[in-house]
């Protein structure tokens, strides 16, 4: 067996989202491996049974804190990164400079996930300054750290930008629905289904909308069924003045296996995520996990996957058949396994973290 692997991550509530569930789900997939050993910021509240009381250690926010809770000598380091988790003004100093001083002093390994980096300021604000210094930091933590993760390709060109000398792997973020193993399959034809947050659903409402209609006339969308929390009355209205033939329902939050259910059962996702940062999104590999032809303004059958398998509105209207939808399912949900699935991220992270052959072969 491995030395124990200590993971920093800014949250680890079963349910909370974000990257709490992310590494939740990495860590489910190490069951019987390595030793875990979980670094979070004091304040911050932990429920779930796959972690231990005795495996997490709060810290201050300081460096002298975050030192003492380190390995001192050796020992392998997975940090789960995203500036304002860690720092409400986006600049965690403490975090980033200790972290790459105890990688120089100790020849520990250290792997970085950097979820999050930094918010772009124009030179005239005033939180330019932070964002330059910021950045600083993050340059320097990469030319410590063995291994260098995030999850968008433009993310990993700015982060080239800081280091042109350090490779950055692009890792897509996990489905945050796993689909269901016994659910019973068969689509419900014309029906669209609309998950997430529900500031993403208004917007994807409020940007879809005239595509939305053309495609409920049409009669190739006949009912679209939302789900997530706080379904109001802002997705009410927009959903009421689509031309739907059979309507629409908002299911609000539901446990994870019926909206895997909803999700095995409907013909179409509906995305508006922005092209840059699809690959960051869990309710697009939700949908991507479940086989469904999403519908997207961003689809070009010229673009790299995953924009090659999604389908815009217009080519809808104009008319593809049953078999090339089933073919662009079919290759979304290969890509999303291939790339983005939980064993395959958990796979690149052990292998990072230079975990022995043996224990990378433990994961499914």
């Amino acid at each position: 067996m491995s030395e124990e692997i200590v993971i920093i991550c800014p949250e680890l509530t079963a349910g909370a989202g974000g990257l709490a569930d992310y590494t939740l789900r990495v860590v489910a997939e190490w069951r019987g491996i390595s030793p875990l050993r979980f670094l979070l910021p004091r304040g911050e509240k932990v429920s779930d049974p796959l972690v231990n009381a005795e495996r997490v250690e709060l810290v201050e926010r300081n460096a002298a804190a975050l030192w003492t809770a380190l390995p001192t000598a050796g020992g392998k380091v997975l940090l789960q990164y995203s500036a304002y988790g860690f720092d409400r003004f986006g600049y965690p100093r403490w975090l980033l400079r200790t972290l790459a001083d105890w990688k120089e002093q100790s020849g520990g390994v250290l792997v970085v996930m950097l979820h999050e980096i930094w918010t772009f300021w124009p030179v005239l604000n005033k939180n330019y300054v932070v964002q330059q210094l910021h950045r600083r930091d993050i340059r320097a933590l990469m030319r410590s750290a063995d291994a260098i993760f995030t999850s968008t390709a433009s993310q990993a060109e700015h982060l080239r930008g800081l280091a042109p000398d350090r490779a950055v792997e692009v890792l897509p973020v996990g489905s945050n629905i796993e689909p269901a193993p016994s659910a019973t399959r068969g689509r419900d034809a014309g029906v669209a289904v609309l998950f997430g947050l529900e500031g993403s659903r208004v917007r994807a409402l409020k940007s879809m909308h005239s595509d939305l209609e053309a495609l409920g006339t049409r009669g190739v969308i006949r009912r679209i069924i939302t789900a997530g929390a706080d379904s109001g009355e802002q997705e009410r209205r927009l959903l009421a003045e689509l031309p739907l033939v059979d309507g629409f329902e908002q299911r609000g939050a539901l446990p994870e296996r019926e909206i895997s259910e909803l999700l095995l059962r409907g013909s179409f996702g509906i995305s508006a995520q922005a092209e840059l940062s699809l690959t960051k999104s869990s309710t697009f590999m939700a949908c991507a996990a479940h086989g469904l032809n999403i519908i997207s303004p961003h689809g070009d059958r010229a673009k790299p996957e995953p924009l090659c398998w999604l389908t815009r509105p217009g080519e809808l209207l104009a008319g593809v058949d049953d078999a090339e939808l089933e073919r662009r399912a079919e290759r979304l949900r290969e890509w999303q396994r291939r790339t983005a699935s939980w064993p395959h991220i958990a796979k690149q992270f052990a292998r990072a973290l230079q975990l022995t052959d043996a224990e990378q072969a433990i994961i499914s």
